[in-house]
């Protein structure tokens, strides 16, 4: 079977670093064939961040997209140090053109909501859509232990 949708390259290097279950789920909606979209952003070093803050891109210092130090343990009781970053931004693209009205996120995000609450992780997912202090409809975040997040 032929896909309809396929990450760019770019895109797919943006996914390096990232929370894998945030991979899972925008592949997981690519798949479908509805919309096609791509990835924004990824992990972001503290470099990327300062200057995203500074220059009007970022409203917060400690981005979800900053690669932070994780412990993994394994079924096996091995424990791993890795980099990880919690969140993605998306693009949407129609007829190979970005596409930045929120409107048409809508039914993008709804559907990756019905994703994550095939995979069980409709309470581990924090939409940007969502939020009501911020306006951004194109972010995607996993929720960490004690994590108040944005509102």
């Amino acid at each position: 079977m032929e896909l309809k949708y396929k990450f760019s390259k770019t895109s797919i290097s943006r996914m390096k670093g990232v929370d894998p279950r945030l991979i899972i789920l925008i592949t997981s909606y690519l798949a479908l064939g509805k919309k096609d979209i791509g990835v924004s952003y990824g992990a972001r070093t503290e470099e990327e961040q300062k200057y995203m803050l500074e220059h009007g891109k970022s409203k917060v210092s400690r981005s979800k997209h900053l690669l932070s130090k994780e412990l993994l343990t394994t079924a096996k009781g091995f424990k791993l140090d890795v980099l990880e970053a919690n969140a993605i931004d998306i693009v949407a693209y129609k007829n190979g053109k970005p596409v930045w009205e929120r409107e048409y996120y809508k039914d993008i995000i709804q559907d990756m909501k019905n994703i994550a609450k095939f995979f069980k992780w409709e309470n581990n997912i924090n939409w940007g859509w969502d939020f009501k202090s911020l306006d951004d409809p194109y972010h995607i975040s996993v929720k960490e232990l004690n994590d108040g997040g944005i509102k």
